[in-house]
């Protein structure tokens, strides 16, 4: 059936794309329709199927389509599809579908518009509006929309600059708002903001200097540039900063780096004159391992393997001042312990005065280049210094001892060695001579196991045994009493007689662990209890050692916590003279009150807090509280003196006196309220330096006591130098007194020694009046203990100073 020639010619005359067809098939198209798709006269396009002008993935959606239409169910009226053209090729078409009646027979009337140019353009500005978003939300700058001169959206760059908690803080404000009432130049910040603005608008592009100012109060420069856009249709301000406060050394640094980081594959360090590191490149980490601000700030001596002696680095060091440059082959270590061997080129480079200002050495890995050398490879799987396997070829030799043992159902043991006193040696007599003693204890290890037994050195001073073959846990023991025992004798260094030892841990395959790791970690948790049982001794790992170590993991973490949620707090305990019974100072002591555990003894977790180097922050709270109450006391007509324990890593920062200083200042506390009680192994491990310290502490004000004096080893030529005022006579001498003679005679030579010095001595511990009788009798001046008052809180405090003359 064909349609009229009046609807054929309604058809031909309409300027869009109209077909119309019958069970899919078309019946009559008209010639915009036929160029639509290709084709040369709207005849040839009658008789095709309708699908066939679709592309195949919608003819199956569109046949749906048509089938309802024609049975009269309700189908989209306008619908859009991919049209299919003669040569191929696709277009996006837009059709409108209706049903037609003519001389009684019913077709489908399609009007088809090419909307292809439309949906790329829609397509393309979704794109864009996403890339701009994106760019936006990720811009490493503080980014903006301003709208009517007001801040309506930002990134979060922007918020981490500012210090607001997000986005949300940061909207609907006028950029006046985060900034200081005035610039620079005396201009209103709001006056110039809206001028600024104004010239973004009217120029499409403004860039600027500006002041803004931080949640904190705190004030930065910036460089703002400000691009006029229309966002959603409405006049918009693409805003972004950057803070240009460090611009001028990043300018530097980047000009520094054009030269020597273009695509290299060679490691690059650049250094100072003093050789501290200022910039690696990626290759860098590569060959060596550390990432860049693992190493910056440091020295190359971070790489140091120890298979070239000092005069080998004296020797480079001439050549490269002498004549700005160095090239060889050197020895270095990878961040995971492995050597390699690298070809290595340094470089000055001259500063504007024409004097070296850097260093550039450039390097490459060979060692794969000789690895087949037998010297090489000793090198790179033993320790340079001792000659003992490192932890590589020692975690292959235990790694193969337990393989043997599995297969003959034996056992191996691994001794961990950890030298007692050696940190004091090392620092006290140098590094040389600290390497000479390391070289002596591997030879004495190496003399007292068999030649079967591997003997390794994991670097520092901790040294591991393995012990392939044993007949029992007795024979084990036997061995490690033999390395202690030959360790503990004495060795000359710098012309002195020396004494160091070992406390040893031990680990047994298999029921300590079945792998490497497990076997060392068990036997270093073993030596850490043998240095806990008085150290120069052995003990052998069980269970429950990491169930303790558990438990301190558990307890540090807590006690992290304990200092930000207010679980601590200070009791004091009042220091009495002896002949009055007036009050002569107060000693603070830290208690911890745990919500679930309850109170927690202090032997527990400052120990702790030592290892883990929370004493620090520990300590300067302590100071800081101390202070605070004495300002409440002050304040309230109670003039008293408060003691404070120093721990003796908190007296290594060399920062202490500018600390406490501030804090005096911050409290408006005198620092003559303050005294400061330190032991005597803190300021004997380097007296000289302990001197220079105490010096800059006693110049503010502060008194210094020496707690626990006797029983350490104290250097009467040192102490007579410290700046002290005070000595404490540790609770041990005090507790048996009278009746233990020795203790009596300890004391009284203290009191005489205190006396032939000029200082002040405190008895710590007295309980009964029998001791304070004998303290009384022997010329103590000052006491204290529970028989006058236990430590008290300082809530409690208050009652307890009213009372006392």
């Amino acid at each position: 059936m064909d349609v009229s020639q009046t609807i054929k010619g309604l058809f031909h005359s309409a300027v869009d794309a109209i077909c119309a067809h019958r069970d899919g098939v078309i019946v009559v198209a008209n010639p915009a329709f036929a160029r639509l798709f290709g084709y040369q006269s709207a005849d040839e396009m009658a008789g095709k199927r309708v699908l066939d002008t679709l592309a195949p993935e919608e003819r199956d959606r569109i046949a749906e389509f048509i089938r309802r239409r024609a049975t009269g169910i309700d189908a989209p009226s306008i619908y859009v599809a991919t049209g299919l053209r003669r040569d191929g090729s696709r277009f996006e078409m837009e059709v409108g579908a209706s049903m037609f009646q003519d001389d009684g027979a019913s077709f489908c009337v399609a009007v088809l518009r090419d909307i292809s140019d439309a949906v790329a353009a829609k397509r393309h500005l979704v794109e864009s509006e996403e890339r701009f978003r994106n760019l936006f939300k990720l811009s490493p700058d503080p980014t903006w929309i301003i709208q009517d001169n007001r801040f309506v959206e930002c990134n979060r760059a922007a918020v981490v600059m500012l210090g607001y908690p997000d986005e949300d803080s940061l909207k609907n404000v006028h950029p006046s708002e985060l900034s200081p009432d005035a610039q620079p130049d005396g201009e209103s910040s709001f006056t110039k903001a809206e001028r600024m603005m104004g010239l973004a608008m009217a120029n499409g592009l403004h860039r600027f200097e500006w002041t803004h100012r931080r949640r904190d109060g705190s004030l930065f420069p910036a460089e703002v540039t400000l691009s006029a856009t229309l966002l959603l249709g409405k006049p918009s301000i693409y805003c972004t900063w950057r803070d240009i406060t460090e611009r001028h050394q990043a300018e530097a640094q980047m000009r520094l780096a054009a030269g020597v980081f273009d695509s290299t594959q060679e490691g690059i360090v650049v250094t100072d004159t003093d050789g501290t590191i200022l910039s690696v490149n990626p290759a860098f980490t590569r060959i060596t391992g550390y990432a860049g601000c693992e190493v910056i700030g440091k020295t190359p001596a971070i790489l140091k393997s120890h298979h070239q002696d000092q005069n080998f680095y004296r020797a480079m060091w001439a050549d490269l001042r002498a004549r700005g440059e160095w090239r060889g082959e050197l020895w270095n270590r990878r961040k995971d312990g492995e050597a390699y061997l690298e070809w290595l080129t340094i470089s000055a480079v001259n500063g504007p005065d024409g004097k070296p200002a850097r260093f550039v050495a450039v390097f490459s890995d060979v060692t794969e280049l000789r690895r087949k050398d037998d010297q090489i490879r000793h090198q790179a799987y033993h320790d340079a210094l001792t000659g003992l396997p490192n932890r590589f070829l020692l975690g292959d030799r235990l790694d193969h001892a337990m393989e043997m043992a599995r297969r003959t159902q034996s056992q191996v043991a691994v001794l961990f060695l950890d030298l007692d006193r050696f940190k004091i040696i090392n620092d006290s007599l140098g590094h040389h001579e600290g390497d000479k003693l390391l070289v002596e204890v591997a030879r004495r290890i190496g003399h007292t196991v068999r030649k079967s037994d591997t003997v390794s050195r994991l670097g520092g001073d901790e040294f591991v045994v393995v012990l392939a073959t044993f007949s029992d846990t007795t024979e084990v023991a036997l061995v490690a009493e033999k390395i202690i025992a030959t360790l503990a004798k004495p060795l000359r260094l710098s012309g002195k007689a020396v004494h160091t030892g070992t406390s040893i841990g031990i680990a047994v395959f298999p029921q300590d662990g079945e792998d490497a790791t497990a076997l060392l970690k068990n036997a270093d948790t073993a030596m850490y209890q043998a240095k806990a049982a008085g150290r120069s001794c052995f003990r052998f790992f069980d269970r429950s050692m990491n169930a303790l170590a558990v438990r301190r993991l558990e307890l540090e973490a807590q006690l992290r916590q304990a200092m930000e949620t207010g679980q601590l707090e200070l009791h004091y305990q009042p220091k009495v003279m002896v002949e009055t019974g007036a009050l002569a100072g107060l000693e603070a002591l830290l208690r911890w009150n745990h919500p679930e555990q309850g109170r927690i003894a202090p032997m527990e977790f400052i120990p702790l807090a030592e290892e883990s180097g929370l004493i620090i922050p520990l300590s300067y709270w302590v100071i800081e509280e101390a202070c605070r109450h004495l300002a409440q006391w002050r304040e309230a007509g109670i003039h008293v003196k408060v003691a404070i324990n120093l721990s003796a890593r908190q007296f290594h920062d060399d920062k202490l006196p500018q600390r406490i200083e501030a804090i005096l200042e911050r409290s408006k506390v005198p620092g003559s309220a303050l005294e400061i009680e330190l032991t005597e192994g803190s300021v004997m491990d380097e007296p000289r330096r302990a001197i220079v310290i105490l010096q800059r502490l006693r110049a503010l004000g502060l008194r210094i006591s020496l707690d626990d004096f006797g029983t350490g080893y104290s250097s009467l030529a040192y102490l007579k130098r410290f700046p002290i005022g005070t000595v404490k006579i540790d609770r041990s001498f005090i507790m048996d007194l009278p009746d233990d003679s020795e203790d009596a005679a300890i004391v009284r030579a203290i009191l005489d020694l205190a006396r032939g010095l000029n200082l002040d001595v405190v008895a710590e511990g007295v309980e009964t009046a029998e001791q304070l009788d004998f303290l009384r009798t022997a010329g103590c001046g000052q006491i204290q203990g529970y028989y006058f008052s236990p430590a008290l809180p300082a809530s409690e405090l208050g009652e307890w100073l009213t009372r006392k003359p």
